[in-house]
């Protein structure tokens, strides 16, 4: 009798099993997202972000919600032009210099879009918003008598962060910049976009401390579990630039490590580029999706229900 009723409770947790992994994959609440106080909050299952265009340049907050014990910070620093002195089409920091004043990002003035989404079966399966500004940009260094340099009058630069979220991608999201303006002091020079990454203990608002095990694979800089990752291409009125990437320290009032992105010239055309940031997934142990439990769960029925009736023989 025992055997019977073991194989029994054997067979129930079979199928408890087999009927609880159908119902777990189904749970995907798709993309939580909210505006308030000038801070985008966005998360799946697999990341979570804010995103600050308001009373500080453009922030980009993110973490692990499985295990938020470090956040990690990457803002959008300035622009400027530099030579390129051995003219390997990189910025290489602390050899290349700088041409004029750095266009500092406003810490104010970001105007807000709104959402944009998509959903399927009442789940939310893209975000989309941007933050804009406008800024007039005097590039003439202060105290500077110009020296060898030429007339460099003050001009209007247009700004948007435009940032997309795709639940197929749940562990990251990208962030368009589009840059529209810009006043060549040379055309031989590069255009600079420096970005700064930091992390900081979980809960915090800013980052505090260059983040751990920072490194470049390939486009990707990773830092412990973080990323953020280039598009070696950019576009320029439909034609296709060339991206390339260097890192450092950064100088100044800023801290962490700097990712410097390097275009070159493209004339008074409008500058789209999308790079990625997100979280790296966790190297998962063995699991099973429901088909293959199903198969599994069958064929240990088989086995069980070949065994009683050989020992009813």
């Amino acid at each position: 009798m025992d055997i019977y009723k073991k194989t029994s409770l054997a067979l129930f947790a079979l199928m408890l099993i087999g009927m609880g992994v159908p119902l777990a994959a189904a749970q995907s609440t798709g993309i939580l997202y909210q505006y308030s106080a000038g801070i985008v909050s966005l998360e799946t299952d697999d990341i979570a972000i804010k995103v600050t265009g308001n009373d500080q340049a453009p922030h980009f907050h993110w973490w692990d919600p499985n295990t938020p014990d470090v956040d990690y910070h990457v803002m959008f620093a300035k622009i400027f032009e530099a030579n390129d002195t051995n003219a390997n089409e990189v910025y290489d920091h602390g050899v290349d210099t700088m041409i004029g004043a750095p266009f500092a990002l406003p810490t104010t003035g970001w105007d807000f879009s709104g959402f944009e989404t998509v959903e399927d079966g009442g789940n939310v399966t893209e975000v989309h918003f941007n933050f804009t500004t406008e800024a007039t940009f005097d590039p003439r260094p202060a105290g500077s008598d110009f020296g060898n340099l030429p007339s460099m009058p003050e001009f209007e630069v247009d700004i948007e962060v435009n940032v997309h979220m795709y639940l197929e991608n749940p562990g990251e999201f990208k962030f368009d910049l589009t840059l529209a303006g810009w006043n060549w002091t040379f055309d031989d020079s590069l255009l600079v976009l420096m970005f700064t990454v930091t992390e900081s203990a979980h809960g915090q608002s800013h980052g505090d401390s260059n983040p751990s095990g920072f490194q470049r694979d390939g486009t990707k800089f990773q830092f412990e579990n973080g990323y953020f990752e280039y598009n070696e291409t950019a576009l320029a009125a439909n034609n296709t630039l060339q991206v390339r990437a260097s890192y450092g320290e950064p100088s100044g009032e800023y801290s962490g490590n700097a990712i410097f992105l390097s275009f070159e010239y493209f004339g008074n055309e409008t500058l789209e580029y999308d790079p990625v940031l997100g979280i790296l997934p966790s190297v998962p142990g063995l699991v099973l999706d429901p088909m293959t439990l199903g198969i599994v769960a069958g064929a240990a029925i088989i086995v069980i229900l070949a065994v009683l009736l050989l020992k009813r023989k």
